[in-house]
């Protein structure tokens, strides 16, 4: 018995609003449409109460009466501005090259990527979702590194199949979660990069209780095991707006 799951209109709709956003982003120069991004993402911090509320929340338990609570706000208004230009830059993956990357990222210590692509075991780029971890991972794609990622996939099947063309810009590869062990240890064997982003509480990977802001917090260790079974180095990696 064959079974068809109807599309709900809401996310239809959704999705075709922000094609039409996305469009216009597009077709505008890059850093007038970061600004806009910005602007995108402090309007979004106002609309979505619940995020903005579980935002403030996290940055209580983290800094408690050590900050006060109008710069909690500030902080927190500054994530969504820093995600609303994230996706501006997303949405302009297609404009990066090689000939105009270096006027719009500046690295320090790539001579470390290439110690250890030398020794002929791969590399685990450790990173966070901090800045813009997608555009890290473009950059050492556009750079010519052989560079593979580990992403989730989103709920929303519209959103995923964008998303995942957009990732697969400049000769990304993307793995997800559910990839196998055996699969991950083949691309660090071919001696590529793999690029992992452990500082979110996943159920469904294995982890330890490591003290982060004075509370214990869920971290993968997914990174370690794959450093003690293949041998391959842990290089920690950030991008900073």
């Amino acid at each position: 018995m064959a079974v068809m799951a109807k599309k709900k209109p809401r996310r239809i709709v959704i999705f075709l609003l922000f094609r039409c956003i996305a469009f216009l982003i597009y077709i505008l120069p890059l850093r007038l449409a970061v600004r806009i991004g910005a602007q995108l993402g402090r309007w979004t911090f106002y609309i979505l109460r619940r995020e903005q509320g579980l935002a403030l929340g996290n940055l209580e338990r983290a800094f408690g009466n050590s900050s006060s609570f109008g710069e909690r706000r500030i902080l927190a208004k500054g994530v969504f501005e820093n995600l609303g230009k994230n996706l501006a830059e997303m949405i302009s993956l297609p404009k990066f090259n090689k000939g105009n990357i270096d006027s719009y990222i500046t690295c320090r210590g790539l001579e470390v990527i290439d110690r250890v692509i030398r020794e002929g075991k791969g590399g685990i780029i450790l990173s966070a979702h901090f800045g813009n971890w997608e555009l890290l991972a473009h950059y050492l794609a556009i750079k010519g590194y052989l560079i593979n990622v580990i992403a989730r996939r989103i709920r929303m099947e519209q959103f995923e199949s964008f998303l995942s063309a957009l990732r697969k810009r400049h000769g990304l590869s993307v793995l997800y979660r559910d990839t196998s062990a055996k699969e991950v240890i083949a691309v660090l064997k071919r001696n590529e990069l793999l690029g992992i982003m452990p500082d979110q509480d996943m159920d469904s990977v294995s982890g330890v209780f490591v003290d982060f802001f004075g509370r214990p917090a869920y971290t993968p260790t997914g990174p370690a095991v794959l450093n003690l079974l293949a041998g391959t180095p842990i290089i920690p990696c950030f991008i900073i707006r």
